[in-house]
């Protein structure tokens, strides 16, 4: 599995969450980060894999699951998907320094998802966010629409004893909150 996003999304939180949920369901995992611009907004992208002898590293093409917390970091990752990969995406775009300088313009997400719908198992594409969580909690949001994907590979009830967990003082009901709406919005909901 990959999570890949920008520095200040959470993708260090989602590998340790999905780690932490991994091991209370015993099942083996390792995970492994890229994060050295996290601090100045640069990618992050973290490994996470699953199974005996597992050793937190993926190959060109060796991603099963992609979760993607900004849609140019997720599309950054396209070596390592396969025709059997899952990808959720959330279409919150934040434009690096080139797009707001005018220098380039920001890549097509359509266009984007219609690639991936053509050439991998399943995408999901979430176009919008309840505004009645705080934004810190969007990551968790997507981790709930994440589980959705076919044999998302750790079960439900122990990622959400992972937030519990997990959350922050004052932040507990509100992120099991966020969780479970992302699970329970249907797939075609976008």
């Amino acid at each position: 599995m990959l999570i890949a996003g920008i520095g200040g999304q959470g993708v260090v939180y989602l590998t340790n969450l999905i780690t932490e949920a991994a091991l209370l369901a015993d099942i083996p995992v390792a995970s492994s980060e890229i994060h050295g611009l996290s601090q100045r907004r640069g990618s992050v992208v973290a490994v996470i894999t699953f199974g005996e002898n597992t050793y937190g590293y993926i190959e060109e093409a060796g991603a099963d699951y992609l979760i993607g917390l900004e849609p140019l970091e997720a599309q950054r990752c396209i070596p390592y998907l396969n025709r059997n990969s899952r990808v959720i995406i959330d279409n919150n775009q934040i434009f690096p320094h080139s797009v707001n300088a005018g220098k380039t313009s920001y890549p097509d997400v359509t266009a984007f998802a219609d690639y991936l719908q053509k050439n991998i198992k399943q995408v999901i594409v979430n176009q919008d966010f309840d505004r009645e969580l705080k934004p810190i909690l969007r990551n968790t949001y997507i981790l709930g629409r994440a589980v959705l994907l076919d044999g998302f590979p750790v079960p439900e009830a122990s990622i959400e004893k992972a937030v519990e967990n997990s959350a922050k003082a004052g932040f507990k009901d509100e992120s099991i909150r966020a969780f479970l709406l992302g699970r329970n919005k249907s797939i075609e909901q976008g």
